[in-house]
């Protein structure tokens, strides 16, 4: 199994137990912590990663989660104002995009923290922002090397994959009563979506035979997704 693809099945099982685990009443942080975990676990080297969230005023950082960082690291950074030159986080924030320093010690983006950094053995640092589905900045998701080191495409792309995944853990947790939400109108939506069809078979005999081949089409499609609907919804009961 290719990093990728490891990484995919690691990360969907994670997420598959997110529910459960805000029902029961786990902290964000250690949620994100088991999912950082197992981003860890399935790297072929060492790294350290971090959450950091963008706090309510927009303007500073707090800690998220860091199961492998030093906590004194840790407590030295919570709470930074993000800003054009604030490490890699903190100006990964600031400018919306990713920002990946291969050397900490030589890098003018970590002047200010260049030595609390290298005091704890950390050598480089990838930060990436990471968004909701309406692009506004959660906070950001780092991945830090005790050596230098710059990211290959397939880590670019596991990158985007472990933002994506790490977005709806926390917007689960900000917006409990999303997915309830979800679990509710979908099957008045699909019970509607019935409804229609079957008043469009009622008329199918007035069609020509590819015309009813398409209606039937149709009607059975809509027949599997409201028992896919059905099923996903008895599972969440």
């Amino acid at each position: 199994m290719s990093f990728a693809a490891g990484l995919r099945q690691a990360l969907d099982l994670r997420q598959s137990d997110v529910v459960a685990e805000l029902r029961h009443g786990d902290s964000l942080e250690d949620i994100l912590s088991r999912h950082l975990l197992a981003v860890e676990g399935m790297s072929d080297r060492e790294i350290l990663t971090s959450i950091l969230l963008l706090c309510p005023d927009g303007k500073h950082l707090s800690h998220g989660a860091a199961p492998s960082l030093p906590k004194p690291y840790c407590q030295a950074i919570d709470g930074a104002e993000i800003g054009p030159s604030v490490g890699s986080c903190g100006t990964a924030a600031y400018l919306g995009k990713p920002v990946y320093v291969t050397d900490i010690a030589n890098d003018p983006l970590w002047a200010n923290f260049r030595d609390l950094a290298l005091s704890h053995g950390l050598r480089s640092c990838w930060s990436t922002p990471i968004r909701n589905h309406e692009g506004e900045v959660l906070g950001t998701f780092a991945i830090y090397h005790r050596s230098l080191s710059g990211p290959t495409r397939a880590e670019l792309n596991a990158i985007e994959m472990i933002t994506d995944k790490v977005a709806e853990v926390i917007t689960s947790a900000r917006r409990p009563n999303a997915s309830a939400h979800i679990s509710e109108v979908l099957p008045r939506q699909v019970g509607a979506l019935q409804a229609l069809a079957a008043a469009i078979a009622q008329q199918s005999s007035t069609l020509d035979a590819e015309g009813q081949a398409a209606v039937d089409a149709v009607v059975n499609d809509v027949r599997r997704l409201a028992d896919v609907i059905q099923r996903q919804t008895a599972a969440a009961d």
